[in-house]
């Protein structure tokens, strides 16, 4: 399983997944200006997936021969998936780090998106984009 890790093909999903989390995370900041915090969490999500979809399939997953409405269903159930994961540990990290950190809001959102980072490359490759063109 390891040298699923050990690949290009990682690098460029670390690469992708990192844009996608940047976009996530700033959007949940932008979404603060005018949203409580819980919900920011929950709107920004919908950001980081569709940016994770659209860069994954472009330029990680892009010799999947699966049909696209498939690809999208199956993206859109995993990430549903972590969604709790995501949601929950921005919450209890929030409320634990409020007291001593400053940013606790941006620090505790940031560690969220990152957890379910190795989970997602694995149902990615193996669910969602499956098969390849020959």
């Amino acid at each position: 399983m390891i040298r699923h890790f050990l690949s290009w093909q990682f690098i460029g999903f670390l690469a992708v997944g990192g844009t996608a989390a940047l976009l996530h995370w700033l959007a949940r900041i932008l979404l603060s200006q005018w949203l409580p915090f819980d919900i920011a969490v929950a709107g920004a999500y919908g950001v980081g997936m569709a940016t994770a979809f659209t860069l994954n399939s472009l330029f990680v997953f892009s010799n999947s021969n699966r049909a696209r409405r498939l690809q999208i269903r199956d993206f859109t159930l995993i990430n549903l998936a972590f969604f709790p994961l995501v949601w929950l540990t921005s919450m209890q990290l929030d409320k634990l780090l409020i007291d001593t950190v400053r940013y606790h809001q941006a620090l505790a959102h940031a560690i969220a998106i990152i957890m379910p980072m190795l989970a997602t490359f694995l149902f990615y490759k193996f669910f969602v984009f499956r098969g390849h063109r020959t």
